[in-house]
């Protein structure tokens, strides 16, 4: 009774196993993927779009999903190029946003190798395909391009230097890749420390010279202040004078004979009024002595 218990079982297992393999492994291609199917024979040439399926009967080799990333990635590079001309070394980065591009994804099916994420499905990664094609591309063409140029050259022109560098890695990647552009150029220069004491060196210089000039003219605003008030006070001090002459020669003008003459009998007329009637003594006896009154 037992074996025949166990033999129903091993027969209902293997049931089982048959008709999943006659349905096939459920799968799915998700966004930002396309997929094509490995047979035994290779590459279906058929792309899958986003869907869910289930792959074909599996008898003595089982059909494989093969996905490839295709959605858009931001990438970085960061590199150090040795500029001839001022014999420093200069520290890039450069950022590039990138997808591939839909026409030329069929061919890296058969040009790139998968890798296994499960006993149904492999993976071709976006960063897979970007380090195998585009990476050493956007370095040899930043390399060439700034090591034609001097530091200070890059320095004073980093805006045309990039716009410039943009388009030539947008061509290049676009012609020597299966990568389209969305956005490539240079997110952060980082100058040699020989160059950024210099200009530190430089700006603390400039400052002092700002500092300067800005204290002289300081000076120079309070100097010709003092100056302005000495000027108006001298010219209070003229003006004043001016005016007292003025008003003394009013004054003398005013003053004519008749007034002389008035003050002068005001005078002799206080001094009568003050005599006692008592004439001055001598000694001349009884002779009475001339004594004149005034004029």
């Amino acid at each position: 009774m037992k074996k025949t218990t166990r033999h129903k079982n091993v027969l209902a297992a293997a049931a089982a196993a048959f008709l999943l393999a006659a349905c096939g492994q459920k799968v799915e291609v998700p966004p930002a993927h396309v997929g094509k199917i490995m047979t035994k024979d290779g590459y279906q040439d058929n792309l899958i779009p986003t869907s869910k399926f289930r792959l074909g009967k599996c008898w003595a080799y089982c059909d494989r999903l093969v996905l490839l990333d295709v959605s858009d990635k931001g990438y970085e590079e960061t590199m150090s190029i040795f500029i001839p001309e001022d014999k420093l070394n200069l520290d890039v980065t450069i950022r590039a946003t990138l997808s591939i591009n839909s026409k030329k994804t069929a061919e890296l099916f058969n040009a790139v190798a998968p890798r296994e994420v499960s006993d149904y499905v492999s993976t071709i990664a976006n960063e897979q395909v970007y380090r195998t094609y585009a990476s050493q591309i956007i370095q040899a063409e930043v390399r060439e391009y700034l090591s034609k140029l001097s530091i200070s050259e890059i320095a004073s022109s980093n805006e045309k230097i990039n716009a410039d560098l943009r388009v030539q890695l947008g061509k290049a990647i676009e012609a020597l890749t299966p990568f389209s552009v969305r956005f490539v150029g240079i997110t952060n220069l980082k100058y040699p420390k020989i160059i950024t004491d210099a200009q530190e060196s430089a700006a603390e210089r400039r400052e002092a010279i700002q500092k300067e000039e800005a204290q002289l003219a300081i000076s120079k605003a309070q100097l010709e202040r003092e100056l302005q008030e000495a000027r108006l006070q001298r010219a209070i001090d003229k003006e004043k004078a001016e005016t007292e002459a003025m008003s003394q020669a009013v004054l003398a003008q005013s003053v004519d004979a008749r007034v002389l003459q008035l003050r002068k009998l005001e005078n002799e007329r206080a001094w009568i009024e003050k005599w006692d009637g008592q004439l001055p003594t001598t000694t001349l006896g009884d002779a009475v002595p001339m004594v004149s009154i005034g004029k």
